[in-house]
């Protein structure tokens, strides 16, 4: 990575972490994105040894792109073909730098929304959409577009945090989500934080992603859980009696198969 990339991801992240989530470790958290790829990497073995899924030489859609850490990881280790879409400008501008820097088409990559994919039906292998769901204008048309661009046979990974469990992922504190949005700014306020980010998140949880995902024809969709383990920190009573005795996952992780019609 050269180091004009470098600064400009630096940037991005730093401003992210400190002025939106309002993290002491922000700088920290910063510096790691500069491996994002070794992360995604990781993570595709994980899909790919868990769930037989055959990535090399497919054709990829990542859903809200980021600076580009999944994208050149399918492309070093998968040969894939990998396209995406990301509606931050700045965010835009990084990933069609890296693009040109790993030999990546930087016309695959376009500035627009997870509401309205810029492909035909029935184009992609894999669309991935990694901590997008959130933040999107329109859970649900995002979802039908997904699924409109896959190819029969195809799959949708899709991960999004759970707000149905007291945790704020983007702040890293356990948080009060049963409480109405205005409340839970003033939540934030209190704690010294600022709340202007949290306003723009979508509060998925299991139940409101169910309800729309059991109204979908010709797909077959199921959920990822991972094994818990007994948290030991201040809140542990709370955490385990989630985790345990009423199976609340503070993550959402979903894969969807497009069937034959």
């Amino acid at each position: 990575m050269n180091e004009t990339i470098k600064n400009k991801m630096l940037a991005y992240y730093q401003e992210y972490y400190r002025e939106d989530c309002s993290l002491p470790d922000w700088d920290a958290r910063a510096h790691a994105r500069l491996e994002e790829e070794t992360i995604e990497k990781k993570r595709m073995e994980i899909l790919c040894r868990d769930f037989g899924f055959e990535m090399k030489g497919k054709k990829h859609l990542i859903v809200g792109a980021g600076t580009g850490g999944l994208a050149i990881c399918l492309k070093n280790n998968y040969s894939a073909e990998v396209f995406g879409v990301e509606p931050n400008f700045e965010v835009y501008e990084i990933i069609t730098l890296r693009c040109k820097e790993n030999g990546i088409p930087t016309e695959n990559f376009l500035k627009a929304y997870g509401e309205e994919l810029p492909f035909s039906a029935g184009t992609f292998d894999f669309v991935h959409c990694f901590t997008v769901l959130e933040h999107v204008a329109d859970v649900e048309k995002c979802i039908d577009e997904m699924i409109r661009v896959l190819k029969i046979d195809g799959r949708i990974i899709i991960n999004t945090p759970n707000y149905a469990y007291p945790y704020e992922k983007h702040y890293k504190i356990y948080f009060p989500t049963f409480l109405p949005k205005v409340f839970g700014g003033l939540y934030l306020r209190f704690l010294g934080k600022k709340s202007n980010f949290y306003s723009t998140i979508q509060r998925v949880t299991e139940r409101s992603i169910n309800k729309i995902l059991v109204r979908k024809e010709n797909i077959t969709w199921y959920r990822i859980y991972s094994s818990p383990k007994q948290d030991t920190g201040r809140a542990r009573w709370l955490v385990n009696w989630l985790f345990f005795k009423v199976f609340v996952y503070p993550q959402q992780n979903i894969i969807i198969l497009k069937n034959h019609n």
